[in-house]
């Protein structure tokens, strides 16, 4: 039997990372993330896993985040019962970020079934708890980077850690199959921007049989700058806000771009460059979160460096909700890095809610916004947008930056799967949006490698792996239709906006009888 890779997440999406590996000994995944963007796709979270988790030997990861790792819970819930492996930094950040995350969710359902039952619906569960969070942590075990083990017949693998993110591995794994000598894959995980650090990563592995490679920043390139003046810049844009005379409010993401932010926001005060303003983590593990990063906190800088993330005036922690509700009453001198929510709601719609519609506050948007969430919905010039089923309106000032992004762009891309080569079999472009993903295949075509050769899978599709010669696609059952997996907004983006738009038509009309009318005119075109 030919190795077979089947992607049920992370394909024609950035998210929701899980690729299902099965070969003449046994059967694993790389990843097992959820799915984050519109609620099409957010509610596959709550859908059976498409594969049997009980019938896999063992599952590696590339990343702690939550669109790689968030979906462990629900593994294991469903019979799971082998080891879950990763680099030691994926697996010291997983100590804090599936807790944390756990208790996000939990603060999410809650405020959800409040809502849900003053209308009379029923209430849902969070999709894992503390205790699932835990359960998880006891199955991780912390692999060497750069050592070779076998973590199940037939299969050795070893982690390559260096992209420059912190947490993130790629994964290279020699599998046997049909009695022949084992293929070469790699997965690349998270490639950071580029620098020193991704140097290391630079001469090996090459000569692979089969690349998977995620390319969320394909097509996309940032301004030439070092990383000095990419500093300067997120300082100057966090400076701008506090001066207009409102807090700057971040939507943290987890590990490597909430560190670095932090980091180079205390610098910033130290030296002068920024007010002596509180810089508030507000996330349930924030603690946690500040030891991890203190503990790999990286050059320059140094032990000097590691000592700013301490708490004291300038970092404050907001750990309990009650925290994190008193955080609206600091003032506007502060700078604010809230955790999201999978669905919405969470600390960071709460401060939405109190901060959007204020002209002197500003949402400082770092890095990638997923299709059909909020930071995407508001880059896209709307107005007022619903919030936990509240229309708010979008009066702040909004900002977005690359300077602390932790994705390499496309130039860098194309230079990392150039530098793989030669690839002897296929190579597979996943955790990007389609425009993305087919800009790094037109350049890679460009660069003399087979057009046939370079895959864009979709959600669900399954790829036969033989030597030499371009994975052969398969057929098998599909739990969305494409055009739904990649759409930039769905169903509940078009809801929410023809509410707006109702209440808007409303308001403008004359008086109570031509509201009346149209009111009218809506309930029967919905009878009908």
């Amino acid at each position: 039997m030919p190795i077979r890779l089947t992607f049920h997440g992370g394909a024609s999406t950035v998210t929701g990372s899980c690729c299902l590996v099965e070969h003449d000994g046994g059967r694993f995944l790389v990843d097992c993330g959820l799915f984050l963007g519109t609620r099409t796709l957010a509610a596959l979270n709550r859908r059976e896993l498409p594969f049997r988790p009980a019938g896999l030997d063992f599952v590696l990861l590339t990343d702690a985040r939550p669109d790689r790792a968030g979906r462990l819970p629900d593994l294991l819930g469903a019979g799971f019962r082998g080891p879950i492996m990763a680099a030691e930094p994926t697996v010291d950040l997983l100590g804090f970020l599936l807790p944390d995350l756990a208790e996000r969710l939990a603060e999410e359902s809650a405020e959800r079934n409040a809502r849900e039952l003053r209308r009379g619906r029923p209430e849902t569960r969070p999709l894992f708890t503390r205790a699932d969070a835990a359960r998880c942590l006891e199955r991780l075990e912390a692999c060497d980077s750069d050592r070779w083990f076998e973590p199940g017949p037939g299969v050795k693998a070893r982690f390559r850690t260096g992209s420059g993110t912190l947490g993130s591995a790629a994964v290279e794994l020699l599998v046997e199959a049909e009695g022949g000598p084992p293929q070469r894959l790699l997965f690349s995980g998270e490639l950071g921007p580029g620098g020193p650090e991704c140097d290391l990563l630079a001469a090996e592995p090459a000569g692979i049989d089969h690349l998977v490679v995620g390319c969320v920043s394909g097509g996309r390139e940032r301004e030439e700058a070092d990383p000095e003046e990419r500093r300067r810049r997120l300082v100057r844009e966090v400076g701008e806000g506090l001066a207009a005379g409102g807090p700057v409010l971040i939507p943290a993401f987890e590990g490597e771009c909430s560190r670095e932010l932090v980091l180079v926001l205390l610098d910033a005060i130290e030296r002068g460059e920024l007010p002596e303003v509180p810089v508030v983590l507000d996330t349930p593990l924030a603690a946690a979160a500040i030891d991890v990063f203190g503990r790999h906190a990286p050059p320059p800088g140094g032990p000097a460096r590691t000592a700013r993330l301490s708490i004291g005036p300038r970092l404050r922690l907001a750990e309990t909700v009650e925290q994190s509700a008193a955080l609206d009453r600091l003032g506007d001198r502060a700078i604010l890095l809230a955790a999201g929510g999978i669905d919405g709601g969470s600390r960071l719609g709460r401060h939405l809610r109190a901060h959007l519609w204020r002209p002197q506050a500003t949402l400082l948007l770092v890095g990638y916004q997923p299709p059909g969430r909020l930071g995407q919905v508001i880059l896209s010039g709307e107005r007022r947008v619903r919030i936990a089923g509240e229309e708010v309106a979008v009066r702040a000032r909004v900002r977005t930056t690359d300077a602390a992004a932790g994705h390499a762009d496309h130039r860098e891309l194309l230079a990392w799967i150039l530098r793989r080569r030669p690839i002897k079999g296929s190579i597979f472009l996943v955790r990007a949006e389609e425009p993305a993903a087919a800009a790094l295949r037109a350049d890679l075509a460009a660069e003399g490698l087979d057009p046939l050769r370079i895959l864009i899978p979709q959600l669900d599709q399954r790829f036969a792996l033989r030597r030499d010669a371009p994975a052969e696609p398969l057929p098998g059952p599909r739990r969305l239709e494409p055009r739904f997996v990649a759409a930039p907004a769905d169903w509940h983006n078009a809801y929410a906006r023809l509410l707006l738009d109702i209440a808007d038509e409303v308001r403008q009309l004359p008086d109570d009888r031509s509201r009346l009318e149209l009111l009218g005119r809506l309930r029967r075109t919905l009878r009908a």
